[in-house]
């Protein structure tokens, strides 16, 4: 399959997809703005052409005619991200296109400017011209329905995998009570809510660290708010990691916090799991289908910093508790997240969309019941307690 993918060659969720393609005989054009290198994968900065005397029509024109070559190179045409790369019915009828849509597509993050309605317009005529289209949980499929007026049957729920030779648990018991944050210091991923639990959970659990993962002009912020609640010495900050080194950090941890606001999905978590790491996650977006609620974790409520603290000190007081959760975690991953499994099933809805047949049809992406609950049920009966 020759398959153009309109996406940031840098993100990790790319370069993951782009190897599992390429293993499976795939070959991958990768389109996006400014220059890059990426590994395993062809790449063109995306560009419209300009006026020139050969070429003097309208923009929109010369926008539809350079979008309309790829559809016919390639396949299939799948956008990881809905920008506004313009893909029109003009464009759009020369071949087949796929959407992953990313949270913030559909929801913006606390403090990111409003949607444009020439941002809309675009990404709903993606939706409507779109073959396939896949999402990572049940929950954000119901956000995506909502947002494009389609019904929620066309989209096809398949999740990010973990590859579980790599996220593996520690080789010797952790010891030492380190609590532990990766999901960067974005608005939407709760990091001040962690940092105002933290003086409680010291004051229950004197020789606790805590190690932050991630960067950003914020983080000086928070760096601060540690300084007034006389906590800094009990923080170590991290510089962000490539992917492949994510589980040496996680093999040293004995809880897992993940207090975000907004989260479409939650592979952190279950990356976390896979590791025999239990996680104290926000009972928001799509965690409840990556955490198990006192099975593989604890699920808290957003805005309260007490709840969160009250879970880590319940898992880093209970020995044996958290270790059952970790173990539960891990059989959790095993059963529904296996990374190749996963990709089976993304290979499967590529294929799908690039036989113009709309995959959602076929089955690929589809478990058992949309509801939150009862999707997380069915999942922990089918592991075990």
């Amino acid at each position: 399959m020759r398959i153009c993918i309109f996406a940031h060659p840098g993100a990790t969720h790319t370069k993951r997809m782009v190897a599992a393609l390429r293993e499976r005989g795939a070959t991958v054009h990768l389109v996006y703005k400014g220059d890059h290198n990426p590994e395993g994968a062809t790449y063109e900065r995306f560009g419209v052409p300009g006026l020139s005397l050969g070429n003097s029509v309208r923009r929109s024109v010369r926008r539809a005619r350079y979008l309309s070559k790829f559809f016919k190179e390639h396949d299939l045409v799948t956008v990881f991200y809905l920008s506004d790369w313009g893909f029109y019915d003009e464009a759009i009828e020369h071949g087949r296109l796929a959407l992953w849509p990313w949270g913030s597509d559909i929801n913006a993050p606390p403090g990111a400017p409003p949607e444009t309605p020439r941002l809309r317009e675009r990404r709903m005529a993606m939706f409507e011209g779109a073959q396939g289209i896949a999402t990572c949980s049940h929950w954000f499929a119901e956000q995506v329905a909502d947002y494009a007026g389609i019904n929620a049957s066309r989209i096809n729920v398949i999740p990010l995998g973990v590859d579980m030779d790599l996220f593996k648990p520690a080789s010797q018991p952790v010891r030492e009570p380190i609590v532990g944050f990766l999901k960067g210091f974005g608005p939407a991923y709760g990091a001040e809510r962690f940092i105002d639990a933290m003086p409680e959970i010291v004051a229950r659990v004197p020789d606790v660290r805590f190690e932050l993962v991630g960067t950003s002009d914020r983080a000086k912020v928070l760096q601060r708010c540690i300084v007034d609640l006389d906590i800094a010495s009990r923080i170590t900050w991290i510089e962000p990691k490539p992917h492949d080194e994510i589980p040496s950090l996680l093999q040293r941890w004995q809880v897992s916090v993940i207090p975000s606001v907004v989260e479409s999905f939650g592979v952190a978590a279950l990356e976390s799991s896979a590791c025999g790491v239990p996680v104290v996650a926000s009972n928001v977006g799509g965690l409840p289908e990556t955490v198990i609620h006192d099975k593989t974790g604890m699920l808290t409520d957003a805005s309260d910093p007490e709840q969160l603290a009250e879970s880590v000190i319940g898992l880093l007081t209970d020995e044996d508790r958290r270790i059952d959760m970790g173990r539960s975690g891990q059989r959790f991953v095993a059963s529904h997240f296996q990374w190749d499994a996963c990709v089976d099933r993304w290979m499967r809805f590529f294929e799908f969309s690039a036989n113009g047949t709309f995959a959602s049809e076929t089955g690929v992406g589809h478990e058992s019941g949309r509801s939150l609950v009862r999707f997380a049920s069915a999942n922990w009966r089918a592991v075990g307690s």
